[in-house]
């Protein structure tokens, strides 16, 4: 959906923004959550990826700003969802809820088994709890959750398209960031409908600065506390991160594989006015996603109902009724 309230029967899925709006491309139908246990623990192991530390950094990096923020994106659209009158997002964020709550179990999990391979998981995660603690107004709270989510739906995309990126990667940890790649697929334009839908008494102007400024907000500390995060995570190893350590770290980033590069173009399609996060192969991702998730772990179910089970805090998954 772009800047413009939703309406019509169609979505165009570039950052154009043109036209008078747009609908669902997926709808709650299309949000699966699914209740899937990966047992990191029982498999938890150094330099998973690969056999390589940096490599394995990068990803396991990522997992330590999700328990918090993933509790953090539900807080932020529950604050709204009962105020909005198109209930068929209502209905969305209800999907959404019951898969962030499933995210934020396994990755809990998977940073304990970190911490239980001599990781200093808790001096890690300590700035992204300071930091997302500070954001108390609802409207700032729901334009960074946009701006993580675009973020989340961009390395996800980069995964999907590109799953051979994961082939060395030890299975338990591959099946996990694959199916937590599909499902941020499948809801990663809910945040954005609601931050549309509460911002639609606001010009378009004022939309597109919130959420750019929102954005902006998000990068810069993320990328920081990220990097500062690599050193301690290369000391449980052993390994000082010198002068080559950054060299190689940076070309991993950028040239071969080039995981960053990769998600670049599309991160910053975040700044056209108008954006919409829906891409036009996304159905086609989802699809393979399935297949793939189908194929490997073939026990793999949605929640009962479909959107019922719990969410972190204790909440009910039933945001919206």
């Amino acid at each position: 959906m772009s800047e413009q309230h939703r309406s019509g029967s169609g979505a165009t899925p570039s950052g154009s923004g043109q036209g008078h709006g747009h609908s669902h491309l997926h709808g709650s139908d299309d949000i699966i959550p699914r209740d899937l246990h990966f047992d990191i623990a029982g498999n938890a192991r150094r330099h998973w990826f690969g056999g390589d530390l940096i490599k394995t950094v990068l990803v396991d990096g990522l997992s330590i700003f999700l328990p918090e923020g993933e509790r953090f994106f539900i807080r932020s659209l529950k604050h709204y969802a009962s105020k909005l009158q198109d209930r068929e997002l209502a209905k969305e964020i209800n999907g959404y809820a019951v898969q962030e709550a499933f995210h934020t179990r396994e990755h809990e999990e998977y940073n304990k088994a970190m911490a239980g391979l001599g990781y200093d998981v808790d001096e890690m995660e300590k700035p992204v709890r300071f930091i997302l603690g500070k954001v108390t107004k609802p409207v700032h709270r729901l334009a960074i959750t946009c701006a993580i989510e675009h973020l989340t739906a961009t390395f996800s995309s980069m995964t999907l398209r590109h799953p051979d990126l994961l082939a060395d990667a030890a299975p338990a940890y591959r099946r996990l960031w694959m199916w937590h790649a599909l499902e941020e697929l499948e809801h990663k334009a809910v945040a954005i409908d609601v931050f549309n839908e509460a911002m639609k008494d606001h010009s378009r102007w004022e939309r597109y600065i919130t959420r750019v400024t929102a954005m902006n907000g998000t990068i810069i500390p993320f990328l920081i506390i990220f990097l500062r995060n690599v050193p301690i995570y290369a000391r449980a190893d052993g390994v000082k991160t010198g002068v080559r350590f950054w060299l190689r770290f940076f070309w991993i980033v950028t040239v071969s594989p080039g995981f960053w590069r990769l998600c670049m173009l599309q991160f910053l399609r975040y700044y056209l006015p108008g954006f919409d996060p829906r891409n036009a192969d996304d159905d086609e991702l989802i699809r393979k996603g399935r297949a793939w998730l189908a194929a490997d772990m073939p026990g793999g179910r949605a929640a009962p109902g479909g959107g019922s089970g719990p969410a972190p805090d204790g909440n009910p998954a039933g945001l919206a009724t």
